[in-house]
């Protein structure tokens, strides 16, 4: 009960704070409005072995593993006295083949029917104002933005290569979000309407996090109902990184998800690194590992491991190789991208620009 209410105060500071927000300062003056275009095109062949129930092996052309392609739009106003309207749309693309990505095939834990999504990626509006900023539409949760600071190429963008992802689902519609700033520590508070006639309703989060010199931390707690209200997913996650010297920084993470009424549970944690080789040269490796209980139909094990060097011709333009290793064992669902239960072993080689 003390924890729900912490909750319910926290959520009635983010609507505080979205009152504060919604009224402009009265002596804003007109400024520069600027509207940057972006993006990132990310192409990547892949072997992987163990891709149908005979075990065969496959070689495929595909978005990229880190990082998805992209193209979008960034506006921005100065409306004066520290004040500022936000707008970002991005969409999401398959390079191999120029289909948008981010289809939803079902309404679900945050998400609505989509066949298919132009601006799949993000399509949010927002203000800025000197103690925070308020955005509502299709965004990222706290909890996937969080989670980026555990991992050393952030969120994996392939699902062969990630994993908390799949837990905390990387983003919702309908969300109004805050995110406050004081000094090292950054606040994140969000509200997801569930929009159901069903009674689905949505979501909420709460997300701290602390910057250091050479070091990064942040902490979430994030509650998704599917579209039915028959069900409520639990995140809770903690982790960080910390940069060792000029060539070594580490990093490291814990989940655990647990459901209202299914008796499924998934502890899981990470441990990675980047190494500068050279100015060019970046070595990257992660471990996952994903412990799965609640009773013996349920219990398993998911683990992934992969090392990815990135070589960069410039700021913009990179290539990289990347070898990973899936395995999964007993009553853990098998993921789309495994033919059957056990182990699946990958070879990348990626080309990526950004503009």
């Amino acid at each position: 009960m003390h924890i729900e209410n912490a909750r319910l105060r926290a959520m009635g500071g983010a609507l505080a704070l979205a009152a504060l927000v919604a009224s402009p300062p009265a002596a804003a003056q007109p400024a520069a409005s600027t509207v940057t275009i972006y993006g990132l095109f990310d192409a990547a062949m892949r072997h992987a072995s163990n891709v149908n129930a005979a075990g065969a092996s496959r070689k495929t052309m595909e978005d990229g593993i880190m990082t998805g392609s992209r193209l979008g739009f960034r506006a921005r106003e100065d409306l004066g006295g520290g004040w500022a309207a936000l707008m970002t749309i991005e969409s999401g693309f398959d390079p191999s083949t120029g289909l948008s990505l981010q289809s939803t095939p079902a309404t679900d834990y945050g998400q609505e029917v989509a066949a298919t999504r132009f601006w799949g990626r993000e399509a949010h509006i927002g203000l800025r104002a000197p103690f925070g900023t308020l955005t509502l539409g299709r965004q990222y949760t706290v909890a996937h933005a969080l989670a980026g600071r555990f991992q050393p190429q952030g969120n994996p963008n392939s699902t062969a290569h990630s994993l908390f992802s799949s837990h905390h689902v990387p983003r919702n519609d309908n969300m109004l979000r805050v995110d406050a700033k004081a000094g090292p520590v950054d606040l994140s508070l969000s509200h997801t309407f569930g929009e159901q006639a069903t009674g689905g309703n949505g979501g909420r989060a709460i997300g701290l996090g602390h910057v250091g010199k050479g070091w990064a931390v942040g902490a979430y707690h994030q509650r998704l109902s599917n579209a039915a209200n028959t069900e409520t997913r639990t995140i809770v996650g903690l982790g960080g990184n910390y940069k060792v010297n000029d060539t070594v920084h580490l990093y490291g993470g814990l989940m655990k998800r647990t459901a209202r009424v299914s008796a499924q549970e998934n502890q899981a944690w990470t441990l990675g690194a980047n190494i500068e080789l050279t100015p060019q040269v970046t070595l990257s490796l992660a471990h996952y590992d994903d412990e799965q209980s609640g009773s013996a139909a349920l219990n398993g094990q998911r683990t992934v491991s992969w090392v990815t060097a990135n070589y960069r011709f410039s700021r913009r333009t990179d290539v990289y190789a990347v070898l990973d290793r899936n395995e999964v064992t007993g009553g853990y669902a098998r993921p789309a991208f495994m033919g059957r239960l056990g182990t699946q072993n990958g070879f990348v080689l990626g080309l990526r620009h950004r503009f």
